[in-house]
């Protein structure tokens, strides 16, 4: 008995020489860096992304793509763009190809980006108790007009789309950016001194070509998880889809 008094009053001793408990974690993301970038116009959209694939301080790969058309028929426009963990983007832009395909397989016509917007929705809150994490853009031109949809990991999106968006790694770095050249705020007119607000109206595609190369330029220069390419993709009503490369830095 007295043995067993004496170990009872020496257990916080005991216990801390035994150290603290042992904790397993399972991880199964990682954020492979990179930055995803869509701009609509009246008629046009532009979606671009960066080929640099990170984890950490590696770079894993300098030429992966993260805009892909969703279709391989030329009069489709359905574009998405992901970013975030590699292996859930490249999974959710193979559901969708899927998917898009079989809706032309069983009805004869192409899926209209409204009808696309709401299936990607559906499929990533679908897995909302195990996220697929990947952010996405989707666009595509949609009666003649551009049409651009953004999502988090669990599928919120806005159903009335939006006229710019920005995700990854250097997306608080482009989104202010965006802010004031796209939709010009902080803007004013100069005749106002400061009183009047410079009003909003639509860019031409030149103009967003060259605002996508800047802001991609300028985050290369201030984040490490973006370089290496830029894969820019324009969708319009007339030529359909084209895709440009531009080299960014390297290092």
């Amino acid at each position: 008995m007295a043995a067993a008094a004496q170990y009872i009053r020496d257990f916080p001793t005991h216990h801390a020489a035994a150290g603290a408990p042992i904790e397993h974690r399972f991880n199964p993301y990682a954020d492979n860096g990179g930055t995803i970038l869509g701009i609509a116009g009246d008629d046009f959209v532009v979606l671009a992304g960066d080929t640099r694939h990170t984890q950490g301080y590696n770079i894993n790969s300098r030429n992966e793509r993260k805009v892909w058309q969703l279709s391989k028929d030329k009069k489709s426009t359905l574009v998405l763009a992901t970013v975030g963990f590699g292996a859930d983007a490249l999974d959710l832009v193979e559901t969708m190809k899927t998917r898009v395909e079989d809706y032309y397989f069983h009805h004869g016509k192409h899926m209209t980006v409204s009808a696309a917007a709401q299936l990607l929705m559906t499929i990533l809150y679908s897995n909302r108790f195990f996220p697929k994490y990947a952010y996405c853009i989707l666009v595509g031109i949609q009666d003649g007009k551009g049409r651009l949809f953004s999502y988090d990991p669990v599928g919120s999106y806005s159903k009335e789309g939006e006229s710019r968006a920005a995700a990854g790694a250097a997306s608080a770095l482009i989104v202010p950016f965006l802010d004031n050249q796209v939709e010009f705020k902080n803007q004013y007119v100069p005749a106002s001194q400061g009183t009047e607000e410079r009003p909003v109206h639509s860019l031409s595609l030149d103009k967003v070509t060259k605002l996508v190369k800047d802001a991609f330029t300028s985050a290369t220069e201030r984040h490490i998880e973006v370089g290496d390419g830029l894969q820019i993709v324009t969708l319009t009503a007339e030529h359909g889809v084209q895709e440009e490369i531009y080299p960014l830095k390297r290092d």
